[in-house]
């Protein structure tokens, strides 16, 4: 018959592994608005290499133009008679990457039934982990935080 094993963990290396989260999440804050201006230079030059790209592609390729939806260049007619072309980007050698957007580094999520942010999450629990005169906590208990970290 198989035993159950009762596993703990430290509360001072949980401690040191929130306190090292919190900072991080701190770090990308304060570098959030230069993350974003970089993305934002990037994307105008996304933009740019795009239309080089297309316009030298649509010259060089025009006989891959067609009307069927699994042809590389789509004609279309779009809503109010608008003329469309649609790209299928993975079909095409060396179309330009789009930057990705960086994620808002404290933005309010779902955990259970509260939303809140992650940052405001830990920090109410390294208060009760430091409240604690125990040293060990539980694996679950440990395992529950990891979830937010």
């Amino acid at each position: 018959m198989a035993r159950n094993i009762s596993v703990k963990v430290p509360v001072a290396s949980l401690v040191a592994e929130i306190e090292a989260k919190i900072a991080e999440i701190e770090q990308a804050i304060a570098d959030y608005p230069r993350v974003r201006e970089e993305y934002e230079k990037a994307n105008e030059q996304y933009k740019s290499d795009v239309v080089a790209f297309v316009a030298d592609f649509l010259t060089s390729n025009n006989h891959t133009v067609g009307y069927d939806h699994d042809d590389t260049i789509r004609i279309g007619r779009g809503y109010g008679g608008k003329l469309e072309l649609t790209f299928d980007t993975e079909a095409i050698a060396g179309f330009p990457e789009k930057p990705t957007e960086p994620s808002r580094p404290n933005q309010s999520e779902w955990f259970g039934r509260e939303h809140t942010t992650r940052k405001s999450l830990l920090e109410k629990n390294l208060k009760i982990l430091r409240m604690t005169s125990q040293e060990e906590v539980s694996a679950s208990t440990y395992g529950a935080i990891m979830e937010i970290l």
